[in-house]
């Protein structure tokens, strides 16, 4: 799908520390941040009747992608976001029917 995106967005957030080994819990508020701006985009980009993609970078990817756009070395990207116009043949897949008194529990699992 991001191939034939019509734009691609790549967010970036500014880290400073070590996402795995957090100094506190504030210390990931910044990768917090960026998700919900990236929710809010397909978000925004879906009440404009555009359709959205998201891929996370595997293996290597994010690194070419920070030296190829010469990113400073602070920043992190978390994902590429594809936005388009959604192609008329593409078939609707039928959401899964829930019962939400089986999901939701009060006092009790």
């Amino acid at each position: 799908m991001l191939m034939n995106a019509s734009c691609v967005l790549i967010p970036l957030f500014k880290h400073y520390t070590d996402l795995l080994n957090p100094k506190s819990l504030s210390s990931l508020n910044t990768f917090a941040s960026i998700w919900c701006c990236i929710e809010n985009i397909f978000l925004a980009a879906t009440a404009e009747n555009y359709a959205c993609s998201l891929r996370i970078p595997q293996g290597g990817e994010a690194e070419h992608v920070k030296k190829e756009l010469n990113l400073p070395d602070k920043y992190i990207m978390p994902c590429y976001i594809g936005i388009g116009k959604p192609l008329d043949a593409i078939p609707i897949i039928k959401q899964k029917s829930i019962d939400i008194n089986e999901r939701v529990h009060f006092n009790q699992w």
